[in-house]
């Protein structure tokens, strides 16, 4: 049931993440290539993954789904990636910049597929 609670939980997640995010990216300076930024997108990208994973083999509450969703989306940032690339494309630097947008990418959905493969297989029937 979606409720007032239900929402501050959500908002609260999502806040989290955004918080360990922001711990994550200062710990972890950027240099020539945003490790920081790399390590939130991927990490995201696998919690997306296995939260799907764990949902689908009915091991997973819906609302602890989304929770683990909503912090996911919070520590996750596309917008960051697309402006990276685009201050490494206007320093003409376009090969670094289409590498840091396809590496975030293919490794992202790579590690969301393992994470639900993965956690599908531990929990499943």
């Amino acid at each position: 049931m979606i409720d007032g609670w239900w929402i501050f939980a959500q908002v609260l997640a999502g806040g989290l993440g955004a918080l360990v995010r922001f711990g994550v990216m200062s710990v972890i300076r950027p240099g020539a290539w945003s490790w920081g930024l790399f390590a939130v997108n991927t990490a995201g990208s696998l919690a997306v993954g296995g939260a799907a994973g764990a949902f689908a083999a009915h091991a997973l509450d819906w609302t602890i789904a989304a929770l683990i969703l909503a912090f996911s989306a919070g520590l996750t940032t596309f917008s960051t990636l697309v402006v990276t690339a685009a201050q490494h494309i206007e320093r003409r630097e376009i090969r670094v910049g289409s590498i840091i947008v396809t590496s975030h990418v293919v490794v992202g959905v790579i590690l969301a597929a393992l994470g639900y493969i993965s956690t599908s297989l531990l929990l499943g029937p």
